[in-house]
């Protein structure tokens, strides 16, 4: 008798070990509630611990599991979380899910405003989003255009340097632009190149009005612009995205990522285009104001949009050693040649850019983690000779000439730009959260004949420190402080303090934020000769000039009423030392040597940009949605009590999108508008001159295939410029906007990708 138990005890044992070492399975699909349709990249987590996504079918599955009680949870932007305690005990389990649509409007997660994570509707910092989708939707030339577009408190001017983009009335030296977080860097005439990003690369954009020096120091007095790039998705997946336009314009992008196990790539190939324009083929005699018998108006060949060429090559990895460290590096090439035509400019600009990143981060307990990140940048800018030319330079020492033949190159500048950065965030309870960080910021500038040296260099370390607490459920605080030593200005501190206090469906926000901007180099040591707009002009550096800083009161509110919401934000941001060019007498050696004009820098003492942004955006009815906003600024110099130059005062955008599904095809049909009031200019010998007010109207249509398992199709098309306005007054007037008149563009996107079978979350 003994034995048989003893028998029966051990098979029993057996079973058991067999049936804990069998693993398990869980499938299912999501689909809408209401559609019936299948819901794609869903998130699906498994007691938090194991992460997948659903596939283009609304598929997901999980292997190995061992047996036992689990919380399914499945979480996806537009519908309303699920959450169910499911039992593992056969061999495979199937749990099918609808998720419910959500009434209230979609609430992305932020990171710009604070550092750290937060969904929209819960960041004491005021935040605007421009989402994916909305970028899809308006289908826009670049990034610059798109912005513009989308946020009133925006204004851009393209020029052959960049873009000189501004925020509530601040230009873009006091813009700072981040890619992923990461500084961009490498600029021309202070004007960051922005061609370089590829609008269909981008996941959101995030922007931060006012100043911003705590969180990223020096050039965040107007405020930051958070470029966010797509992620990979799927175990590998193939894309091109191209756009076809007048003036010969095309632009394409093509990835290919790869994502399986601890290894996430990416690699992109960008490849823009476009033949430039005229406005009008004359100009004005810059030589007649001295002789009236002259004519007013010459011919010319110059172009305010020029020809152009650009590649980007950009690579990027992320490898996890193990649950608590992560890796990741990027690395990119770019390179663009702007063609001047000929007679016009007897050579063409050619602009190379390679950067480089790597970063660790280590997760501690909880969510608290360590990061570390080292950034390198380097932004060359050359005239490059495709005929015989003998060039002069003015110097201090006197003129310098040069002779140059077909396919030589002559480098103006060389940027080279280092980030170091650590950064701790430490979750000291649920409701108060540290921040703290070091970082060393360092810029070299080689610039023969255009500096008085040649070159020169600077760095900053600072030191910043965050503090995010929560009161309770309806008052969030954020306070903080950056002590920044520069090398040539000594210490400074900017500190910031912001808080939101939630009542029903109301948010408010106040903050109150110290900026601080140091001279650049070319602010400092400049001393060069160019000809813009048809005048021939010496530009001149101020090694006395003194930094930037400002003070940035804010208050606002939010109303959000399921699928309606609608924000009213007030600002006041007073600026000391502001630094700007005023026209200077030129000596008589500089005019013998055809110098028209000479423009010097300087420090405003005081200026002072008051204004409101007013957005909202609100689903009509059925597959029918409303978006737009209104900016009023009063941007002045105080010291001359006159406007700022190049600034709008009243702004506004609109947007209307009307969707239709069928089981097969997603159609989007988007109007959107763009108005800008008339620009102030104030000239020498005090003239004051205007840019003319204009509105655009721009029609875009997009076809979604989805007939075709793991692929996507979609063809886009447009009208820009519906109503036909061209600025067309002559070369060298200051133009509203360089828009060509109305044009038409299609495009064509297409994307394999292929699933993960195994399950690993997505990077």
């Amino acid at each position: 008798m003994m034995r048989l138990i003893i028998i029966a005890l051990v098979q029993l044992c057996l079973c058991t070990s067999v049936l804990y070492a069998q693993e398990f399975g869980l499938a299912g699909k999501v689909s809408n509630s209401e559609s019936h349709k299948p819901i794609e990249y869903a998130n699906v987590y498994l007691s938090s611990s194991v992460i997948s996504y659903t596939k283009t079918d609304g598929s997901y599955s999980f292997e190995h599991l061992k047996p036992g009680i689990y919380n399914l949870c499945i979480s996806c932007i537009g519908y309303k979380p699920y959450q169910q305690k499911i039992q593992i005990k056969t061999s495979h389990k199937i749990v099918n899910v609808s998720l419910v649509p959500s009434v209230e409007l979609l609430s992305p997660i932020v990171v710009t405003g604070t550092g750290t994570r937060y969904r929209l509707d819960n960041v004491p910092v005021q935040t605007e989003i421009i989402s994916g989708k909305s970028i899809q939707e308006i289908s826009g030339r670049s990034v610059e255009e798109i912005i513009s577009s989308l946020s009133s408190s925006v204004d851009f001017m393209p020029s052959s340097m960049g873009t000189d983009i501004k925020i509530n009335g601040l230009g873009e030296d006091y813009v700072l632009i981040l890619l992923d977080g990461k500084r961009l860097t490498g600029s021309v005439g202070g004007i960051v190149d922005l061609s370089r990003i590829n609008s269909e690369d981008i996941e959101q954009i995030e922007i931060v009005k006012g100043a911003s020096s705590t969180l990223y120091g020096s050039d965040a007095i107007a405020g930051v612009i958070n470029i966010i790039s797509k992620r990979p998705k799927g175990k590998y997946s193939i894309s091109n995205s191209s756009r076809f336009g007048a003036n010969n314009e095309w632009k394409q992008l093509n990835t290919f990522t790869y994502n399986k196990g601890n290894l996430s790539s990416k690699t992109t190939f960008s490849r823009k285009q476009n033949d430039g324009y005229q406005l009008n083929n004359m100009k004005i005699n810059t030589k007649w104001e001295s002789n009236h018998d002259l004519p007013y108006l010459v011919a010319t060949y110059d172009m305010p949009v020029n020809k152009k060429r650009s590649y980007t090559v950009s690579q990027s990895f992320k490898y996890d050693i193990n649950k608590n460290l992560k890796f990741s590096t990027d690395a990119s090439w770019y390179e663009k040649t702007l063609y001047f035509p000929f007679k016009g400019r007897m050579h063409n600009y050619y602009y190379n850019n390679k950067s480089a990143s790597l970063a660790a981060r280590y997760k501690l307990k909880n969510k608290d983690f360590i990061n570390f990140s080292f950034d390198f940048g380097n932004y060359k800018y050359y005239n490059e000779y495709p005929y015989k030319y003998s060039e002069r330079y003015i110097t201090e020492d006197g003129v310098v000439k040069k002779t140059y033949y077909p396919g030589e190159r002559f480098k103006n500048s060389d940027q080279t730009n280092l980030t170091f950065q650590l950064k701790g965030v430490f979750h000291l309870s649920k409701e108060n959260t540290i921040s703290s960080g070091l970082e060393y910021l360092g810029d070299d500038l080689e610039a023969k004949y255009r500096l008085i040296n040649n070159d020169a260099s600077a760095y900053t370390l600072s030191f910043y420190l965050q503090d995010e607490f929560k009161l309770s459920k309806k008052i969030n605080f954020v306070g903080g402080v950056r002590v920044i030593h520069h090398d040539q200005f000594g210490v400074i501190a900017t500190p910031k303090i912001a808080a939101m206090y939630k009542i029903g469906n109301f948010t408010h926000r106040i903050s109150y934020a110290n900026g601080f901007k140091s001279p650049t180099l070319k602010e400092l040591y400049y001393f060069y000769e160019s000809e813009r707009m048809g005048v021939y002009r010496l530009y001149l550096g101020n090694k006395d000039l003194k930094p930037q800083k400002s003070n940035y009161y804010t208050i606002s509110s939010e109303f959000k009423y399921k699928k309606f919401r609608t924000s009213l934000s007030l600002y006041i941001n007073k600026l000391k030392d502001m630094i700007d060019y005023k026209i200077i007498p030129t000596i008589y050696d500089y005019k013998r040597r055809g110098i028209e004009e000479t423009k010097f820098r300087y420090n405003i003492n005081n200026a002072q940009n008051i204004g409101l942004d007013w957005t909202f955006n609100a689903f009509l009815f059925k597959n029918f949605t409303i978006a737009g906003g209104y900016s009023y600024v009063d941007a002045r110099n105080k010291t001359q009590e006159v406007r700022l130059n190049g600034v709008s005062e009243h702004s506004a955008t609109l947007k209307l999108t009307w969707l239709k599904n069928w089981s097969n095809y997603l159609l989007n049909v988007n109007l959107s508008g763009n108005y800008k009031s008339d620009k102030f200019y104030l000239e020498e010998e005090e003239e004051r001159t205007y840019a003319d007010p204009y509105q655009l109207w721009k029609l875009t249509t997009t076809l979604n295939i989805k007939k075709f398992k793991n692929c996507k199709f979609s063809i886009n098309g447009g009208v820009d410029n519906i109503f036909d306005y061209v600025d067309d007054r002559p070369y060298g007037s200051h133009y509203g906007t360089l828009n060509p008149g109305r044009t038409i563009f299609i495009g064509l996107n297409f994307k394999f990708t292929k699933e993960d079978r195994d399950n690993k979350s997505n990077k």
